[in-house]
């Protein structure tokens, strides 16, 4: 999935499709990720990419992933998601229905993560759900403008999982003290 809802990109495009250059990062880890999926899936015919992105960049992306050798009848578009969870609830409504559910890429920004996170955890735990990272390379500020759109979703998984996290350090930093005297394993 891609996306691009911010019009402060101009300053980093790609000259032969004008588009910003993170994104062109993201088609990239897209077509390297599809090259895998195709090559190592038995059920690769029903592999399919769906462009998270607004009009203005749809068919200059289609281009790169069709120039990169991505068949058109992969492709798919969803303008109308303004988030990354708005993205994986219209994918979820569509492999519910599925009797053997497919196992989801999700190919953004490596600041995504915590997101992507959130949603897996909430939402997607019982699907097989990745996450590819590319670099952000535009300026701090409008990074974290972006951040602000999609800020994570805490729920009780997540919760449950940051206590376990920490009983579990807990226990280990017991059973293994940091500053465990050594002079007592001398005597």
């Amino acid at each position: 999935m891609l996306s691009s809802n911010n019009k402060n990109d101009e300053h980093l495009t790609n000259d032969s499709f004008n588009i910003p250059g993170y994104i062109v990062g993201r088609i990239n880890l897209c077509i390297e990720t599809f090259n895998v999926i195709m090559s190592s899936k038995p059920d690769k015919l029903q592999t399919s990419i769906v462009i998270v992105s607004n009009n203005d960049y749809f068919k200059q992306i289609k281009e790169k992933l069709i120039s990169g050798g991505v068949s058109e009848r992969y492709i798919e578009h969803d303008s109308a998601s303004k988030s990354v969870e708005s993205a994986f609830n219209k994918i979820l409504i569509r492999i519910k229905k599925l009797t053997n559910p497919p196992c989801i890429y999700f190919i953004g920004s490596v600041w995504q993560k915590d997101v992507f996170n959130s949603i897996v955890t909430s939402k997607l735990k019982d699907y097989e759900v990745f996450f590819e990272g590319a670099l952000d390379n535009r300026p701090y500020e409008i990074v974290q403008q972006d951040k602000l759109i999609e800020e994570p979703k805490k729920g009780t998984a997540y919760y449950k999982g940051k206590i376990t996290n920490k009983a579990i350090d807990i226990l280990l930093n017991y059973i293994f003290p940091k500053n465990k005297d050594k002079t007592s394993n001398n005597a």
